[in-house]
């Protein structure tokens, strides 16, 4: 399994402490051996400071859009998500996408 088109549509953040990322994705159909994916059971949102070093992780259950909140201004991050099936098997992760927090 394989998410695919992650999307960072939206952010906040302003004269607030503070702010958001709304982010997106494509649920999977498939495993990664071309069988339809017929177990799946949610999704890891994953995001960090720095371009592949994700340091806080969120399993946000069997949804497709989230926002991450509380997000210090002043900084870029870095997201991107994986699916797991019920087994527990986790995807590798979507492609990254990053914004920056003002």
């Amino acid at each position: 399994m394989a998410v695919a088109a992650l999307s960072c549509c939206h952010s906040s953040g302003g004269n607030r402490p503070s702010g958001t990322a709304t982010l997106y994705w494509t649920a999977p159909t498939k495993n990664s051996d071309g069988s339809a994916l017929t177990d799946l059971a949610g999704y890891k949102v994953y995001y960090g400071t720095a371009s592949g070093s994700y340091s806080q992780s969120i399993d946000v259950g069997k949804v497709t859009t989230y926002e991450v909140t509380n997000l210090p201004n002043g900084f870029t991050y870095y997201f991107v998500v994986t699916a797991y099936n019920q087994a527990g098997v986790e995807s590798g992760p979507s492609n990254e996408r990053k914004k920056a927090i003002n």
